[in-house]
């Protein structure tokens, strides 16, 4: 991986810069240390984002996006749990026409939108939540984190969204674009200098203040917990168990990474898959994931299957992560993970905007940009004890059980 520079503008923005010769388009990704963790009411961090560039102090939605057309500029809003990042793909002569709007689309949104644009969502979300799988992870997710807002799923936010106006949303914006809370990554065959002072024009005008935004550490999760939706006409029983885990920072996530591809996140390889799917014939869909944030993390197992399955799946569960406590995973296992987790990994490296993404993600989340070139490191001294390790001491813990099916297959639970 090639090596990149750190410039900081005169108020305090970080500019992280790689150069990568021969390459016709140039990826800009602005990190904001905001997110879904800062929200007060669900749905703020999203409904922000997505308003971002529907108009401006000087231009209307059509007129940003014809702009962005008619120059084959990409440009998009994602917020996570961690951060809002606007993203923008371009090719290296349109340089200053895409940071003219994203300097404008990032400092002059006026939100005006906003009633209109909750509506949307509105209808959007109730859409994802005619899927019986979203509908039972989003029941997992918010009872994981009932009290914090990691836990501000879809269904939390549909309760919340009449509560949120344009103000509401500029507040939450606007008090978190601040030098301190703010990186940028950009590669392309690109001059460093001319980035800085292209950038220093644009955004160095952006006041200094304290990011206002402050978060606690979630709870853990106080006693094993079921929760149920019943749904009469469910031809599946979509069943999802889920435990916290450390934050990204936590010495114990390239270990947790690696006994997640084992599990169920290396697809027809995995245990889940081969000993639930090939053997058992309860689904053809199901898998593990590891999810870590900043300040905690998930790791849950799904599976949908016949609603009379619900016992053996949850069974086929709790055997599979047993026989990962108690015996050490062979060489041969570990490597093919290994080999996954960084062949995926690479995979997602290939491109300017990937890359991009990482450098700005691992410095917005507090491990600093060089982390992008640390996690490989990480991964190959993984153990087959680590792995034991890990399931004992995170798979023992309480966790919630979400299941979605047939009222008459509850009835034990």
């Amino acid at each position: 991986m090639n090596s990149f520079d750190i410039s900081i503008l005169s108020n305090g923005i970080k500019v992280i810069t790689r150069k990568n010769n021969n390459t016709p388009r140039t990826a800009v990704n602005l990190f904001i240390n905001s997110g879904i963790k800062c929200e007060t009411k669900a749905g703020e961090a999203s409904l922000s984002g997505r308003l971002l560039l529907q108009g401006t102090d000087t231009r209307n939605a059509e007129e940003i996006a014809k702009e962005l057309d008619n120059n084959a500029i990409e440009m998009s809003v994602d917020t996570k749990q961690d951060y809002t990042k606007v993203r923008t793909v371009f090719l290296n002569e349109d340089f200053d026409k895409a940071i003219n709007i994203l300097a404008d689309a990032t400092q002059n949104s006026t939100f005006e939108k906003a009633e209109k644009e909750s509506v949307k969502l509105k209808g959007e979300i109730e859409m994802d939540l005619d899927s019986p799988r979203t509908k039972a992870i989003d029941n997992l997710i918010k009872n994981i984190y009932p009290d914090h807002p990691y836990g501000n799923t879809h269904t939390k936010i549909l309760n919340d969204l009449p509560e949120i106006n344009m103000d509401l949303l500029k507040e939450f914006y606007y008090s978190a674009l601040m030098p301190d809370a703010m990186t940028f990554a950009v590669v392309g065959d690109i001059d460093k200098d001319s980035i800085i002072n292209t950038f220093e024009s644009k955004f160095g005008s952006i006041k200094k203040d304290s990011n206002k935004c402050t978060v606690k550490i979630p709870d853990a999760i106080r006693e094993n917990k079921t929760v149920l939706i019943k749904k009469a006409d469910a031809a599946q029983a979509q069943i999802v168990k889920g435990w916290i885990v450390p934050d990204i920072a936590s010495e114990d996530f390239a270990p947790l990474a690696i006994f997640n591809t084992i599990l169920g996140a290396s697809g027809l390889s995995s245990r889940l898959f081969v000993e639930l799917r090939d053997k058992k014939g309860l689904a053809y869909h199901v898998r593990s994931t590891f999810e870590p944030f900043k300040h905690s993390g998930t790791f849950s197992v799904y599976i949908g299957t016949a609603p009379v399955n619900i016992n053996i799946a949850l069974e086929g569960f709790n055997t599979e992560i047993k026989k990962l406590q108690e015996e050490l995973v062979s060489k041969k296992e570990l490597e093919d993970a290994r080999s996954n987790y960084l062949g995926k990994r690479a995979f997602y490296h290939e491109t300017n905007a990937q890359q991009a993404h990482y450098l700005g993600y691992y410095d917005i989340i507090g491990l600093g940009a060089d982390y992008d070139n640390i996690v490989p490191e990480k991964i190959k001294k993984v153990s087959e004890k680590d792995i034991r390790e890990v399931a004992n001491k995170y798979l023992s813990s309480n966790s919630v059980i979400s299941i979605l099916a047939p009222e008459e297959y509850l009835g034990n639970f």
